[in-house]
């Protein structure tokens, strides 16, 4: 999820586990915890736009990275504070102006390796849930695990563990931990199982589509349902039968027939030369598979564009929120370099609009073509430039 959310997260998690002993500061620190695997983010700086799909929930959002770097944070801010301590021994005994003990206490170095292990663990463990992608077992794996539960941005979780802090803010400090710390704890178990009410949803939402194809007539297709933005109930559902991708819109507040668009897949021996690339292969396995190909002819050769179709507009199906481009000459041989970009759509309060009327089931009107002779009466490649239709 987004990094403020992380963030929230990790404060969460150090006000039900930690508080105990380190009072306020399992808030801050662990706030600092939950974000600091976003990092990775920085290595953009130094391996240029192609990072961010290599790295960006790699290595820091690891299983081992919370256990391995986190014991070694939590021992650096206890040697920090124990520095501060009286003649620096850390010896039990001390209490700060609070009365908690003392952070540089020997007494309270495992809730400090406690601490960051946990919220460093938070990271990947909410991150899976998302679409994007989570390298759990990365530098020894590169595999890209998601569940497709929640959108990477869901105001409903964050609010859930806004509430817990607020809770921690607002009661007399004679009872702050004690009421906080149940009040964080009852936030996690509502926070998790709405991740968990998040991927039932997309289960059904996958056996809703399957059954909608059933009825047309259609068993051999690949299904895949992702949440779109700020709620659960509103799905991208992206099914593939034979050459042909179809897009629709489904809520699960109110499931209804699809409004499918559909688009030919592109069979140009221009994609392959992209997809032979290190940046084609490195996009294919960041999609995982999600593509959507393009090739436009131009007299002077080829222009080929793949598009992450996991997210996007159902407006525009064959094109998602970013890709890669790459120009060939009318040989085959590749132009310059293979360029990564953002799709630029109008996105305005409309839009915003329209997505939460799709979401409590104000869909367009199923066109009365039905989807199986819909597909079986269309459907040649296209080598210029794919067009999407509505059916």
């Amino acid at each position: 999820m987004d990094t403020p959310t992380q963030a929230l997260l990790g404060a969460v998690v150090g006000q039900a586990c930690f508080s105990r002993k380190l009072g306020r500061r399992a808030l801050w620190w662990g706030a600092l915890g939950g974000a600091i695997p976003d990092f990775d983010v920085i290595s953009i700086a130094f391996t240029g736009p192609w990072g961010e799909f290599l790295y960006h929930r790699g290595p820091t959002h690891a299983l081992w990275f919370g256990p391995v770097v986190g014991s070694l944070l939590g021992y650096a801010v206890w040697k920090g504070y124990a520095r501060k301590n009286a003649g620096g021994t850390g010896e039990p005994g001390g209490t700060d102006e609070n009365g908690f003990p003392h952070p540089g206490d020997r007494s309270v170095l495992g809730a400090w390796i406690g601490l960051f292990v946990l919220t460093f663990l938070s990271q990947p463990l909410l991150d899976v849930f998302t679409t994007y992608g989570t390298q759990l077992f990365s530098p020894f794996w590169n595999k890209r695990f998601a569940l497709n539960a929640v959108p990477i941005i869901d105001p409903v979780y964050s609010l859930i563990l806004i509430a817990a802090l607020a809770i921690w803010a607002r009661t007399r400090p004679e009872r702050r931990v004690q009421v906080g710390r149940k009040a964080a704890v009852v936030a996690l178990v509502l926070s998790t199982a709405y991740l968990l009410y998040g991927l039932w949803l997309n289960e059904r939402a996958g056996e809703e589509v399957r059954r909608q194809l059933a009825a047309e007539g259609i068993t051999d297709a690949r299904v895949q349902v992702y949440p779109t933005i700020f709620q659960v109930y509103l799905r991208r559902v992206v099914v593939r039968v034979e050459d042909e991708v179809l897009v629709g819109g489904l809520t699960m507040w109110r499931p209804g027939p699809i409004s499918w668009r559909r688009f030919t897949v592109s069979d140009h021996p221009m994609v392959a030369k992209l997809s032979e690339t290190r940046e084609g292969r490195i996009f294919e396995w960041f999609a995982a598979g999600e593509i959507a190909s393009r090739v436009i002819e131009l007299n002077s050769g080829y222009v080929v564009e793949f598009d992450d179709i996991r997210y996007g507009f159902f407006e525009e199906p064959e094109h998602g929120l970013w890709g890669i481009r790459a120009v060939f000459d009318p040989e085959g041989n590749l132009r310059g370099k293979v360029v990564r970009f953002d799709r630029d759509f109008a996105v305005g309060l409309e839009t915003f609009l329209d997505l939460w009327r799709a979401t409590f089931g104000l869909l367009p009107d199923v066109p009365r073509l039905g989807l199986h002779e819909g597909l079986r009466g269309q459907g040649t490649n296209s080598e210029r430039a794919m067009t999407s239709q509505e059916s």
